[in-house]
């Protein structure tokens, strides 16, 4: 039998457009969501719900798996109902339809009542956006890893509704799971001579090892993890110390066309490297914003000698009031985009002298105080989650970072070495 949850009963008071669910272990908020789906579709005539993830082979064992035993307690399932084993019909005319998010397209200009995208943390922000756009109501799950899309560009969101469940809004979780769970309290955190948990002089808890309590962290309590192998961990300050900050600007480059086309200011003062992050979308994603006259006009504006004079790279550079006076050090992979700059007046742009390697901009970055700016959402998402990687086989940390997600962070080397060959940085 079916048994309400306080997980049910708390994600059924939401109402905004969009549902932001983030839980640990053990929650229920998917079976939760599911149940939601199924009623709203048994009970509302031609409704067209969709559930989505990055995988669906592993949702067959999953939600579609939560879903079918759903269906069979209310009574409801048909299995000559069920197509391919991913699309319900019901007798009213409404559907729930299970897509996999790892085929090309799927999903693109989509229209829904619902669309429900479960462990939106494994799913890129820009395959949610095209998802989503013209949904009525948007419902999102994840476990909270680490920080991601959500938290900076859905939760800020006026029509967002966020809410955080752990394995205490699950009534009916086996004792068994509950156990292991709480293990992973037990085996990160010290105790003390009463057997009870320890806490320092801040009253917070103390740490025994990093893994488990950061598996508690995560899987326990429902918060953002820590990821492990972190590299960075820089300071977030108010926008306007930086703004006030009386010293040269520089501005760091590096180019993406289809990944994030990543440009921050970058000034020095009194030990402190600081941070302030200018833009942080693609090529294509900028193109496919503008009307087509407009952006006919805009890489119409150079002399069309292709993109020796891009019209877009010197109309984003304006539009985020760059000076021509202004150092800037670009990546060198796009050394026809550097020139289109310099003729189009921004003469002190500069490629960052051949493709340096992953060591040698950690290496700066880590020999430095730095901190970014409160409006640098990226930046912060970022820095949070640049980690070394993992053999794939044992799980070991290794000596290499990891190259992807540091779109910002190699603009800010970029920047960095520049100002340290000009002096304004003397020690590193």
């Amino acid at each position: 039998m079916l048994k309400p949850t306080t997980a049910l009963r708390k994600i059924s008071t939401l109402r905004k457009r969009i549902w932001g669910v983030q839980g640990g272990q053990g929650a229920g908020k998917t079976f939760a969501i599911v149940m939601i789906l199924v009623n709203h579709a048994s009970a509302n005539p031609n409704k067209e719900i969709y559930i989505a993830s990055d995988e669906l082979s592993k949702m067959r064992i999953t939600v579609i798996k939560d879903f079918k035993k759903i269906m069979v307690w209310l009574g409801l399932f048909e299995r000559e109902r069920f197509v391919d084993g991913t699309l319900y019909r019901f007798r009213n005319g409404s559907f729930i339809q299970f897509l996999g998010l790892d085929k090309v397209d799927i999903g693109k200009g989509l229209r829904s009542d619902v669309i429900f995208v479960n462990e939106a943390n494994k799913v890129k922000f820009d395959t949610y956006r095209e998802l989503t756009s013209r949904a009525k109501r948007v419902i999102i799950d994840f476990n909270p890893n680490k920080r991601f899309w959500f938290h900076s560009e859905v939760q800020t969101r006026s029509d967002c509704e966020f809410l955080k469940l752990t394995f205490k809004d699950n009534e009916y979780l086996s004792q068994e799971e509950k156990n292991e769970i709480l293990m992973y309290k037990e085996k990160g955190y010290a105790k003390d001579a009463n057997g009870e948990f320890a806490v320092n002089e801040k009253g917070e808890l103390i740490i025994l090892n990093q893994y488990w309590a950061n598996m508690w962290r995560v899987y326990g309590e429902g918060e953002i993890g820590q990821v492990e192998g972190r590299i960075y961990t820089w300071e977030k300050r108010e926008t306007n110390e930086y703004l006030e900050l009386n010293k040269e600007e520089y501005i760091g480059n590096d180019w993406g066309k289809v990944d994030p086309w990543a440009i921050l200011g970058l000034k020095y003062h009194d030990g402190t490297l600081w941070l302030d992050e200018k833009h942080y979308e693609s090529e294509n994603e900028i193109e496919r914003s503008l009307p087509k006259e407009k952006l006919k006009a805009i890489k119409g504006a150079g002399d069309g000698q292709g993109e020796n004079h891009d019209g877009l790279v010197a109309w984003r550079f304006l539009q985020l009031g760059i000076s021509y006076n202004q150092k800037i050090v670009c990546d060198s992979n796009r050394p026809n985009k550097i020139r289109s700059l310099r003729k189009a007046g921004w003469e002190y742009a500069v490629s960052v002298g051949g493709k340096d390697n992953l060591d040698d901009r950690i290496s700066i970055l880590s020999g430095l105080n730095i901190c970014f700016t409160d409006r640098s959402k990226n930046i912060e998402i970022e820095q949070e989650n640049y980690a070394y990687d993992k053999d794939k086989a044992t799980g070991q940390l290794l000596d290499k970072p990891i190259d992807q997600d540091n779109h910002l962070l190699d603009a800010a080397a970029y920047g960095a070495a520049l100002m340290f060959k000009d002096g304004i940085i003397k020690n590193i």
